[in-house]
């Protein structure tokens, strides 16, 4: 299944940016019960014209991307000294995934329950935002970088009445040292 989006989105009616994303994920069957899953994501957003990028059109990126970071734990980051650090997003990132699901042999299928073993890397980058205000004088001390993040990790996922509830243990292998890590996770949902 993939899914290509490209979405212009401004303020006021009128064109700001362009926001380009892919999305595509394969299931294979890897032995009998054992499920293969390739995740492959990347995007790109640029300014429409003249139109410069708000700090807020940017991409933000976190365990949607590689598990085992927070929310918008990745990628490009204000590190001036005494501010809170926040996370600025980027223009440009990509993401890969394999993942293996098997159901826990030791209950009953129509559980639901199955278990997954992952890994991911990505990657988000390029900060095209403002650096500078000049009505306060302040100045972003900007951390950018391309450099690969990855986790592994295991995943407990349940299809509940409720819907399909996920539990991830992941570890960052690779990250920054500016980057956010998150080593559980809850989520929950559906997929199409």
């Amino acid at each position: 299944m993939a899914e290509i989006k490209q979405d212009f989105a401004g303020v006021g009616g009128d064109v700001n940016f362009v926001r380009t994303t892919l999305d595509t994920r394969t299931y294979y069957e890897v032995f009998s019960d054992i499920i293969g899953v390739l995740h492959l994501q990347g995007g790109h957003v640029a300014g429409w014209g003249s139109k410069d990028l708000r700090m807020l059109d940017h991409f933000q990126m976190g365990p949607n991307l590689v598990r085992g970071f927070q929310p918008a734990g990745l990628g490009p980051r204000d590190l001036t000294v005494g501010t809170t650090n926040d996370a600025l997003g980027g223009t440009m990132f990509w993401g890969a995934s394999v993942e293996a699901q098997t159901p826990l042999y030791f209950l009953p299928k129509e559980i639901g329950i199955k278990i997954a073993g992952f890994a991911d890397a990505g990657s988000l980058w390029g900060y095209k935002g403002p650096t500078t205000w000049n009505v306060t004088g302040e100045t972003l001390t900007v951390a950018d970088s391309n450099a690969i993040r990855a986790s592994v990790g295991v995943g407990l996922i349940w299809d509940s009445p409720l819907g399909p509830l996920r539990f991830d243990l992941a570890y960052p292998v690779m990250k920054q040292g500016y980057d956010r890590t998150q080593i559980f996770r809850f989520s929950g949902g559906t997929r199409f």
